[in-house]
């Protein structure tokens, strides 16, 4: 237990009034300082107390179009089941010398997925999630070329700039941002097109963008890119029905792997997928597993890479990632080997075409009665509406369902589209819930 004098400290150096203004964002009615658990109860009193304070949440029960980042997604029980064996399950990332072969290759072999499933060259064996291997991403490229400017969309979510940035510091870069189309949802290759320099060090995009758009536009950024490097961020389950962007020219590709036989888990753990050409590899972070021959000829595995500067000279370090998520990696592999390239693409189409039918129905609505974007949505789906958008998520809260997060929640850059708001579909979305969300809707003003 804290004392009272910690506490204040920890107060102090935080900016706070006291440590409950930790929790200044939960509602005040639902927010209780200790829960009263008596003395020399059994385990099972305990359990059944906790279960009736978990019947309080009524998530569970609501029906999901949230997303932007976090999916809910079909996870095959095999997954599950294979990454709890005690071979794999472990809080602890393992290191060179406590790494069995099986372990080992299970790395390699997601290695060899991401590579396949991004057409790159080489792979690392995962980082923390999507945004910080993003912001990895962009450190890597200023490794390679030194330069100094990074072109970024204006449309990136808030979230990801400020990961992005807490990145860069104490780098000589700058981010300069480029427009985006409010029209069609498209990256403007114009804009892009002006700003490349001598000092561009790389260029973003993303596949879906932040709108939730598939982005034809950034199949063409390659065109006019220059000598500068191109770093996609992309949904990976996308990648089941679209071009890979080893195929239109990326450099390097960042991803949050979560969609890949993960659970929600409110929120976490993610997994970052980062992948590259072979003439980077020498400037990625993580570590990277290889295949070779033991002594007596026989394949073996074994950690080629670790750039860490607990293993490297401090100088020559490109990453201080203390950890990757292992686990979650393993979990990936599993999904991506047990769905299979047939799988993935149906669920890539299945989620598109889910997508299509929730813009159709709630562009039909009076409220909706604005043009949309004209580009063609993914998974996230952003409507405009006529009227503030700004309490439509509690509205839906009230009614059993979740969804409708505003673009001013999530945009970085002043809002381009007001009034707009987010509602997500994957293959898990079923037409009876797309049709009650469409009729609560109705009486939304």
């Amino acid at each position: 237990m804290q004392s009272n004098l910690e506490k204040q400290e920890i107060a102090k150096f935080l900016n706070i009034s006291d440590e409950m203004a930790l929790f200044s964002d939960i509602p005040a009615q639902y927010r209780k300082k200790e829960i009263r658990i008596q003395e020399g109860v059994s385990e099972y009193e305990v359990l059944e107390q906790a279960r009736r304070i978990a019947s309080l949440n009524s998530s569970a029960g609501m029906v999901n179009f949230l997303g932007n980042g976090i999916y809910k997604r079909i996870v095959p029980a095999s997954v599950d089941s294979i990454i709890g064996r005690s071979e794999f399950l472990t809080a602890y990332t393992p290191y060179q010398a406590e790494m069995s072969q099986g372990v080992l290759q299970s790395l390699f072999e997601y290695q060899t997925f991401m590579s396949e499933l991004t057409g790159m060259d080489a792979s690392n064996s995962s980082m923390y999630d999507g945004f910080t291997t993003l912001g990895e991403a962009v450190r890597m490229a200023h490794r390679i070329n030194e330069r100094r400017d990074i072109l970024i969309p204006e449309n990136m979510f808030d979230d990801k700039l400020k990961v992005i940035n807490s990145y860069l510091s104490g780098l000589s870069v700058r981010l300069l941002t480029y427009r985006v189309d409010q029209v069609t949802g498209f990256i403007d290759l114009n804009d892009i097109q002006s700003k490349v320099s001598k000092d561009t060090s790389a260029i973003v995009v993303e596949m879906p963008n932040s709108y939730g758009i598939i982005d034809e536009n950034v199949l063409k950024v390659s065109q006019i890119k220059g000598d500068a490097l191109l770093i996609a961020y992309v949904d990976p389950v996308s990648l089941g029905m679209l071009l890979p962007p080893g195929d239109y020219g990326a450099d390097i590709v960042a991803a949050e792997g979560q969609q890949l036989g993960i659970h929600m888990n409110y929120g976490g753990p993610g997994l970052g997928i980062l992948t590259f050409r072979k003439d980077y590899i020498r400037k990625s972070p993580g570590r990277i597993i290889g295949e070779t021959v033991d002594n007596k000829g026989k394949k073996a595995y074994v950690m080629t890479l670790q750039t860490r500067e607990q293993h490297i000279r401090r100088e020559k370090a490109t990453s201080n990632i203390c950890t990757n998520q292992a686990l979650m990696a393993i979990a990936s592999a599993v999904y991506l080997g047990v769905v299979g390239p047939t799988g993935l693409k149906k669920i890539a189409q299945t989620t598109y075409v889910n997508s299509r039918k929730l813009k159709n129905k709630l562009s039909s609505l009076k409220a909706a009665g604005v043009p949309q974007l004209t580009g063609k949505p993914f998974s996230d789906v952003l409507i405009k509406f006529r009227t503030d958008v700004s309490q439509l998520q509690e509205f839906l809260a009230e009614k059993g369902i979740n969804g409708g997060v505003p673009l001013q929640k999530l945009a970085a850059a002043p809002i381009l589209i007001r009034n707009s708001a987010f509602f997500t579909a994957t293959e898990t979305t079923q037409e009876n819930e797309t049709d009650q969300l469409v009729s609560i809707m109705e009486v939304f003003r």
